[in-house]
């Protein structure tokens, strides 16, 4: 499936700026402990923002009562201060099928949030002598012939500036990790995907790949597995027992089933398409446990070392800049760090105010912006308000649909693109309509609505890559070769265009 423009993980492509490497010993030694201020922390906690415990509880319901209703919600979220848990809830359905529902320790996985995990694991690294950030991949993995890996530095690989690329749009991918078990099932897809083009250390470019290469050099420098060391260093030592790095597969404990999930009539479980985890992401995780993960990290890891993860080395669009696995970012006057990932019917977001030891925590099983739930209920912990969510773009269609017949969205479906519900839709919300049409099987009608949308935008290569996906789904190969070619001629650059010919072979 082709990934919407609004995916994180399809990689940022706005304006960037390399900010310079500040060293170890030049960051601020200052952290705040309130582990021991127990009960009157708490309460401090809720004078702060100006009403009770009762009070934020009713907030964050309306807030996930109102999530449920517009976006047909599912998931897990936790809102914690220092050592005092908030508010923590299970939302919607785990299995849909079965009718089970979502409880707080439901397991989901977390995607590319587990590249916090990788970055820490490096760092922990750094600090003990063991890896040197400035040392190139060939250094450590010179059996492996990376291009470039003599001018990749391991601090390109930790800021997503060492252009390697994505291993996961390989087009083996899909056989290949049927049977992956370890990093070097894998490694030969990220050395193949690996860019010689001279922009190392120039330009952002977010890389699963680079992620990998860091998991690889972590047990070549250690001597054991990648999945030994996280347990060891990190999940053990804070009380992670409910984390597993899972081999494909495997089910997690309460796992809840993953969602292509548009509507409570329209969507597919696509756990049988689960990927993997390795370095780059995919463990199987509660939101309780990654509370703790918090909690250990910001009590164990060294003032430091914290700081250095968090220097703003590279800025990936406005006003968000990128550390060593963490997205950094300013709200409310603080200072926020986090990562979110999605894949395979999995969406998740791990945030912390660093300042005011708050962390917001969602975990979905479904594709659903996780960033935009943690922020508002950080705009409940500060204000007591925030701007409750509308129903997207690609739900509403799906929705009405469902409700009137797609005979009634199809003779209005001109206007629709135009005005669309609650906000005029752009080119990522037509494509999020049609990947959604293309993932339920509805290819008819993708290609249908793609052909009035060819007419309301003509010449443009993302209705051609609709058309192609839709031409594709209904096995006419022939026709799907036109309608990328026409999107290449378009845009002779364009990825999807390239990827699916070369996939078809043509």
């Amino acid at each position: 499936m082709k990934l919407p423009l609004s995916s994180l993980n399809a990689g940022w492509k706005s304006s960037f700026s390399i900010v310079p490497y500040i060293p170890l010993n030049q960051h601020n030694n200052y952290t705040m402990n309130t582990s021991k201020l127990g009960p009157v922390w708490f309460l401090l906690v809720l004078a702060r923002v100006g009403f009770g415990q009762d009070q934020l509880t009713q907030k964050l319901d309306s807030l996930m009562n109102s999530y449920v209703e517009q976006r047909f919600f599912s998931g897990a979220v936790l809102l914690a201060k220092g050592d005092n848990i908030l508010y923590q809830k299970g939302v919607g359905l785990a299995d849909r099928e079965k009718n089970v529902p979502v409880q707080p320790t439901t397991t989901f996985s977390i995607a590319s949030v587990g590249k916090i995990f990788t970055a820490t694991l490096m760092m922990q690294l750094v600090n003990e002598g063991k890896v040197d950030l400035q040392k190139t991949v060939h250094s450590y993995l010179p059996e492996w012939n990376v291009p470039n890996g003599d001018r990749i530095r391991v601090h390109h690989l930790l800021t997503h500036t060492g252009y390697t690329g994505n291993y996961m749009v390989h087009p083996s991918y899909d056989q290949i990790r049927s049977g992956a078990r370890s990093i070097d099932d894998i490694m030969p897809l990220v050395v193949a995907r690996v860019s010689v083009r001279d922009t190392v250390g120039r330009e952002f470019r977010y890389s699963n790949s680079g992620y990998i290469l860091l998991g690889k050099i972590a047990e070549k420098v250690t001597g054991q597995s990648y999945e030994t060391l996280l347990q060891e260093r990190i999940f053990n030592p804070a009380g992670m027992t409910n984390t597993h790095m899972q081999p494909r597969g495997f089910v997690a404990p309460a796992e809840a089933t993953p969602y292509e999930l548009f509507t409570n009539t329209s969507f597919i479980s696509v756990k049988a398409g689960n990927d993997p985890a390795f370095p780059d992401g995919g463990a199987m995780t509660n939101v309780s446990d990654l509370w703790r993960f918090s909690r250990w990290f910001l009590k164990t890891v060294p003032a430091q070392t914290r700081q250095t993860m968090w220097t703003p080395f590279v800025q990936p669009k406005k006003n968000s800049y990128y550390g060593y696995g963490f997205v950094i970012t300013e709200e409310h006057g603080r200072k926020q760090v986090s990562h979110d990932g999605g894949i395979g019917g999995w969406s998740a977001d791990f945030r912390m105010v660093p300042d005011d030891e708050y962390v917001a925590i969602v975990l979905i099983n479904q594709h659903l912006n996780p960033k935009e739930v943690t922020r508002k209920m950080l705009d409940i912990a500060y204000t007591g308000k925030t701007v409750m969510p509308t129903r997207e773009f690609v739900r509403s269609v799906i929705d009405e649909i469902d409700r009137k017949g797609f005979s009634d969205v199809r003779g209005r479906f001109r206007e629709i693109l135009n005005a669309g519900y609650h906000y005029k839709p752009g080119p990522g919300d037509y494509i999020d309509l049609f990947n959604g049409l293309n993932e339920l099987k509805r290819h008819e009608q993708a290609l249908e609505l793609a052909r009035i949308a060819e007419t309301a935008f003509p010449n443009q290569a993302w209705v051609y890559e609709c058309i192609g996906d839709a031409y594709y789904g209904l096995k006419k190969q022939d026709e799907a070769k036109v309608a990328f070619e026409q999107a290449l001629k378009v845009d002779p650059d364009n990825f999807w265009a390239k990827m699916m010919l070369q996939k078809m072979g043509k």
